[in-house]
């Protein structure tokens, strides 16, 4: 179901084989490939009894480019609930923005609302209880790479926005998606997806 990245052994020839394979390629084309989007879905595992408990086993599909990488939805990889995400600048958050919500060395810079659409409104419910907004702010999401998302939410009120919870996930792995084809989020809840 989900591929693992398996660890590859460094060859003394591969440098030379990528140099003469990169050779022809100029700056603006590799800009131009870079900049085309990529959609990827990888899995995460909870990583502490906490998000265990709130958010179980997630799938973060990404947008994928040469220089940034986009969340798009979060989808339960166990249950029903798909969120979709909206980036958004810190500001929304009041006074002090990321800095004084997650610490001024935090890594979770990326920052989305969650739509309240019926099945992102649950997830922000149980990320964010009480709150009419809900954020998440994101480390830097990639393959093989553990991740953490901070809950931020408001109340009905205009107040600045709380830390509602820091949610840990380990890596799983990458769902495989079939070529040339788009990806309905049911069709991650079939035992037998991806191929």
């Amino acid at each position: 179901m989900i591929h693992r990245s398996k660890a590859r052994t460094p060859s003394r020839s591969r440098p030379a084989l990528m140099a003469g394979a990169l050779a022809p390629l100029t700056l603006a084309a590799a800009i131009a490939g870079g900049a085309q989007a990529k959609v990827r879905l990888f899995s995460f595992d909870p990583a502490d009894d906490s998000t265990r408990h709130v958010a179980g086993q997630l799938t973060f599909e990404v947008d994928q480019r040469l220089m940034f990488v986009k969340v798009l939805k979060i989808l339960s990889t166990q249950g029903e609930a798909t969120a979709i995400l909206k980036p958004v600048g810190e500001e929304v958050l009041g006074p002090g923005g990321l800095s004084r919500l997650g610490g001024p060395q935090g890594r979770e810079r990326d920052l989305y609302e969650v739509e309240q659409t019926a099945e992102g409104a649950d997830l922000a419910r149980a990320f964010c209880p009480g709150s009419a907004r809900v954020w998440l702010a994101f480390g830097r999401v990639s393959e093989g790479r553990d991740v953490r998302v901070l809950a931020l939410g408001r109340g009905p009120g205009t107040g600045p926005a709380r830390l509602c919870r820091t949610l840990a996930f380990s890596y799983h792995g990458e769902w495989r998606i079939p070529q040339g084809q788009p990806v309905r989020d049911r069709d991650l809840r079939v035992p037998k997806f991806p191929y």
